[in-house]
């Protein structure tokens, strides 16, 4: 595949991200703008940061999705999120990502060297799915959607899911609340603190103060995110084009339960060209989950899952849905 590197605009923010498309097939080629998620930072899908600042590892999700699609004929569209890499800004909400992205596919939309402006599929990962909701609430170009890993569940439930988990671990011995401790300190704080965190949610508080051991976090509470009429479940309906819903059964990030529940949303709204498929053991990621449980919790809290390898019936159910016509 070749790669040009394109800046673009955005609430005045300047943005940067890659066009990956194949070599040798006849132009312009469908194309698949990528949006990521809270685990995705920069244009390749890496995570660059966390709030205890922890070691993390590379998976270049959105690269090796390239890779794959691009030798079927595809072409990829993946940017740097604001404030991380060579992208302007503070970091944005889900909001301002939706803007974001309908920035980005006007700039693919114009390519006409290059992009079939008539097939630009929208995916999002995790997150991405609501993101790709809300550009779908105001934009009715694209000509699929694929939601990778998307939450339907109510925020508080699936932040429990998560962080309830770390904390739990952690009080199931002393040498396990040391392991946290040291690899996911961020996972426990927010586990001890979340049910006290949603109680100045529901109080209007947009400040949040974490102490742990003589160590303090301030979190910022984005209540328009967290409000009823901004919960995931309510945006699918926006959404009337072919879908593919594609979810890990593995997945300890977002409950593998959701994903049906998107499908069962979809077709009340009258999408009835709607495809759900599970990957077996697979994370949330979509790389392989370790065979047993307490490994598997532990790459998830670590963040050393990142180094396995992805399951590659991932890629071939992607590529089936981007070649059939609808």
């Amino acid at each position: 595949m070749q790669e040009e590197t394109i800046q673009f605009f955005c609430d005045g923010l300047k943005l940067e991200g890659v066009l990956r498309y194949p070599n040798s097939i006849p132009k312009p080629v469908p194309t698949m703008l990528i949006i990521h998620g809270s685990m995705e930072h920069d244009r390749d899908g890496n995570m660059l940061k966390t709030p205890d600042n922890k070691k993390i590892y590379p998976k270049n999700m959105f690269l090796e999705i390239s890779r794959r699609i691009c030798k079927e004929g595809f072409a990829t569209f993946s940017w740097d999120k604001r404030g991380f890499g060579k992208s302007e800004g503070p970091s944005g909400d889900y909001f301002s990502q939706a803007r974001d992205a309908k920035a980005a596919f006007d700039v693919l939309s114009s390519r006409k060297d290059i992009v079939d402006a008539n097939r630009i599929v929208i995916f999002g990962q995790s997150a991405g799915v609501l993101v790709a909701c809300l550009f779908a609430k105001d934009d009715n170009r694209p000509y699929k959607y694929v939601l990778s890993g998307g939450l339907y569940s109510e925020y508080k439930d699936m932040m429990s899911f998560n962080y309830h988990r770390a904390r739990d671990y952690a009080k199931t011995s002393p040498e396990n609340l040391k392991w946290v401790e040291q690899n996911d300190l961020w996972g426990l704080v927010l586990g001890i603190n979340l049910d006290r965190m949603f109680e100045a949610i529901l109080k209007g508080k947009n400040k949040f103060v974490m102490n742990y051991k003589g160590q303090t976090w301030n979190r910022r509470l984005d209540l328009k995110t967290y409000s009823p009429e901004n919960s995931c479940k309510n945006q699918f309906k926006y959404i009337k084009k072919p879908t593919l819903i594609i979810h890990g059964d593995a997945d300890l990030n977002v409950p593998v339960q959701d994903a049906p529940k998107i499908k069962e949303e979809l077709n009340r709204n009258e999408n009835k060209n709607v495809r759900l498929v599970i990957i077996k053991n697979a994370d949330h990621s979509f790389q392989q989950a370790a065979p047993d449980w307490d490994t598997r919790m532990r790459e998830r809290m670590s963040l050393s899952s990142f180094k396995r390898p992805f399951v590659e019936s991932y890629f071939h159910n992607i590529i089936e849905f981007l070649k059939e016509e609808n």
